[in-house]
């Protein structure tokens, strides 16, 4: 059965891990990508506005680049890409040290019941990530449907 244990203790901490870091590396790889985009954008704006004695269309490239940068804004802030990104990335690191600590057997995982003690810290992690996240959701204002 202690066979048993250590293997589901180990497969639960690794598909939580792994999910979290997956998650916080999608997030950030958005993240940077809105914010590169953000800087390409608004630093081209002048550059092309140099062009409008030149080609009439120039008016209207810049007001698309504006309204760009603006869904852009729109979408980091909305999606919260930052917050999420980082509140991942802890909940990882933080299972993380837990794996450290269960895999070189280190205070609290230096006891025989080191499976259970394990999987219920896991829980407990995962479970304060979800309150966060449910917290945030909840706190997040819907229009009115009138």
């Amino acid at each position: 059965m202690n066979d048993k244990n250590r293997f589901y203790a180990k497969n639960y901490l690794y598909r939580n891990l792994n999910y979290y870091d997956k998650k916080a590396a999608s997030n950030k790889k958005l993240y940077n990508l809105f914010v590169i985009l953000d800087i390409v954008i608004s630093a081209f704006i002048p550059f092309t506005a140099l062009f409008n004695d030149v080609f009439f269309q120039t008016k209207y490239i810049v007001a698309l680049m504006g309204s760009f940068i603006t869904i852009l804004s729109a979408f980091k802030t909305s999606f919260g890409l930052h917050k999420k990104w980082v509140e991942y990335r802890t909940t990882a690191e933080i299972l993380e040290y837990h794996k450290r600590l269960y895999l070189t057997e280190s205070a609290p995982y230096n006891k025989s019941n080191k499976h259970e003690l394990l999987i219920s810290n896991v829980n407990s992690i995962v479970e304060k990530e979800n309150r966060t996240w449910r917290s945030a959701e909840l706190s997040i204002k819907k229009p009115s449907r009138n």
